[in-house]
């Protein structure tokens, strides 16, 4: 997993906790897949947007639908805007 796919992926709204993020931020980096800044930017976002608890099944199912539902809003919205509403 590249740097760019783990940011998007601590960004985009799918639930994780912030130990799952941190052991595969730290396996990116003692690869050397990615260098220590980017660990530490990557580390600071697990560390804003993570949970300190595992979820249930229940939970992070409910978390993704969810935050699918709010990728299909933007998704009908950019639809309206190239059509121009119609």
């Amino acid at each position: 997993m590249s740097y760019d796919v783990l940011k998007n992926r601590l960004t985009n709204g799918v639930p994780y906790t912030v130990e799952a993020a941190l052991e595969r931020i730290n396996a990116l980096a003692n690869n050397l897949e990615i260098t220590q800044e980017q660990a530490d930017e990557l580390a600071a976002i697990a560390k804003e947007n993570g949970s300190s608890a595992a979820m249930s099944v229940e939970d992070r199912l409910a978390a993704l639908e969810s935050a699918s539902l709010e990728h299909d809003t933007a998704l009908m919205e950019l639809a309206m805007m190239i059509t121009g509403g119609v």
